[in-house]
């Protein structure tokens, strides 16, 4: 039938693309040489495969099940147990016995319970006035009178008889009162339920004392390592220390440790000494640098929303270039939280759960850049690490080649009236034409414009934007 496909079939013949001169000597180019990825898929390998084919393979279920708890390895044994019942189970039986469970685990979907978020709703101090006194009791006169100081003219202490002071807030007290407020943004892309980077082997102490971000972000950069074949400490007998950079960054930082330093003041709950340390965005990537790396060179983190690891990878170029590092361990992370949450519904930023589904768009469709039914995008948790490498490096450390950087750089918007309006500033790559820095970054490597096969264009599936 003429209006169907041919099979797929194998060609008798392998076309040989056609590649022009390329005269860029190898110390003068900057390679990829290693790539890790932990998101709502879990690794790069597993989310390629629910992409592709919509299924798990066996290896697949296998790395997720370990990943996130629902087997262990037993080294002593030589096979794998069921965490839950501590029995045996046959490799064989793997990919049956926990295909569904994982894939339920995974990718976009409703939100699970996660800190303050409960039942897709959070927790929200509204005010309400005393229609009589209220009196209670505190231990000390110190502390009375810190109430007493918070509205002094609605509020009475005195002591009692046994040592106590008793705290009276008069009738027309503002008081806030804690419910629950339902959030309008209800999916989204969590780290697979049950991800416990103990798996990975990070230390218990350390998984209890940084903040979540920090703990992914390191799985990334060891995945990149061990997925390329190599590790830090074999690195180091190429590269010298100092001349290993980091440019990893984040859009917000720790965002669990940020709404503890925060929150838990304001409710005056304990929070760990050093708190404020995990908050900052600098600090995900020397947990890689001091835990894992141990490099000793230049540190350099952007934070520049949605663009942060393409801002990283640029930074890691230029670093190269510029002769400050052989080798850069480049990318970004970032959590979501309620307040990011709520902060982008408020700016109808991000897709209405109830409004796409009464459209008859499924959950794990809800982001759809360019289509005419988009609303806004959803939110994830995770990101990536790529590691970077100038070309001589890598082909004397016989590391393996990913892709060839051409070119990477980044343009302002000019006078704006909005923050999220789009603008023309990334035109600007090819300003020159053939003499602008895309065609001779292109060129370096034997390329043309015309020879460009993919262009990956970030939107965020909003009106605006799109």
């Amino acid at each position: 039938v003429a209006a169907l496909p041919a099979p797929p079939s194998l060609l008798d013949v392998h076309p040989v693309p056609t590649w022009g001169d390329v005269p860029a000597a190898p110390e003068d180019l900057v390679v990829v040489v290693g790539a890790g990825e932990l998101g709502p898929y879990g690794s790069a390998r597993t989310r390629f495969e629910m992409e592709v084919s919509d299924e798990l393979s066996a290896a697949g279920v296998l790395e997720l099940a370990w990943s996130t708890g629902l087997v262990s390895w037993d080294d002593a044994a030589r096979g794998w147990y069921d965490t839950e019942s501590g029995e045996p189970v046959d490799e064989a039986d793997l990919h049956e016995r926990y295909h569904d469970t994982v894939v339920e685990r995974c990718g976009v979907r409703t939100y699970g319970d996660d800190g303050s978020m409960v039942d897709n709703t959070a927790p929200l101090l509204t005010s309400v006035y005393l229609d009589s006194d209220l009196s209670f009791t505190v231990g000390s006169e110190s502390e009375a009178r810190a109430l007493r100081d918070a509205d002094p003219e609605r509020t009475v202490i005195e002591p009692t008889a046994d040592g106590d002071w008793t705290v009276t807030r008069k009738a027309g007290t503002e008081i806030r009162v804690p419910r629950r407020m339902a959030l309008t943004r209800t999916v989204g892309g969590q780290i697979p339920t049950g991800f416990d980077p103990a798996a990975w082997g990070v230390p218990a102490e350390m998984i209890e004392s940084i903040d979540r971000v920090a703990l992914w972000n390191l799985v990334a950069t060891v995945d990149a390592f061990l997925s390329s074949g190599f590790t830090p400490a074999e690195l180091m007998r190429w590269v010298h220390p100092a001349l290993v950079a980091n440019t990893q960054g984040t859009g917000m930082g720790g965002m669990s440790s940020m709404h503890a330093l925060y929150i838990n003041t304001l409710l005056g709950e304990n929070n760990p000494n050093d708190i404020l340390q995990e908050a900052l965005p600098n600090v995900i990537a020397a947990h890689v640098v001091q835990s894992y790396v141990g490099s000793y060179g230049a540190m350099v983190h952007p934070v520049a929303a949605c663009a942060t690891t393409a801002i990283s990878v640029e930074e890691g170029v230029d670093k190269i270039r510029l002769g400050k590092a052989e080798f850069v361990v480049a990318g970004g992370f970032d959590d979501l939280s309620t307040e990011g949450i709520i902060g982008f519904a408020d700016m109808s930023a991000t897709a209405d759960t109830e409004v796409m589904r009464a459209k008859g768009i499924k959950d794990r469709y809800l982001s759809r850049a360019n289509d005419r039914r988009r609303g806004g995008f959803v939110e994830s948790q995770g990101g990536g690490t790529l590691l970077l490498a100038r070309g001589d490096v890598a082909a004397k450390a016989g590391l393996p080649v990913l892709a060839v950087v051409a070119y990477a750089g980044s343009f302002a918007d000019g006078v704006h009236t909005s923050i999220p309006a789009p603008g023309i500033g990334a035109l600007a790559a090819g300003l020159g034409g053939g003499r602008s820095p895309l065609a001779r970054g292109l060129a370096s490597v034997g390329l043309t414009g015309d020879d460009i096969g993919v262009v990956s264009k970030h939107d965020t599936s909003t009106d605006a934007n799109d």
